[in-house]
């Protein structure tokens, strides 16, 4: 594959990602009734369930593209779930 097409898929896929997992982290935060920690004012979900959105959002984003770009999405998910 062309290397500016494989980016800019990829570019498109991490867009698709970065979009997925808010809504669903948002969805979780209604649902539960998370409110804004005190001090920081950031609505974290728990360990095990952020863990279980950010797959789902990967899921989506591997049911989005043809079959031969998932090595390459699996590849860059690392990067995309690294700490910032």
């Amino acid at each position: 594959m062309d290397p500016t097409l494989e980016r800019t898929l990829l570019g498109i896929a991490h867009a698709l990602f970065i979009n997925r997992l808010h809504l669903l982290r948002l969805t979780e935060v209604v649902r539960h009734g998370i409110r804004p920690d005190p001090q920081d004012g950031s609505m974290q979900l728990p360990a095990n369930l952020d863990r279980e959105v950010r797959q789902q959002a990967i899921d989506f984003v591997l049911t989005c593209f043809p079959e031969e770009m998932g090595p390459l999405i699996n590849q860059a998910k690392k990067e995309w779930l690294r700490p910032a």
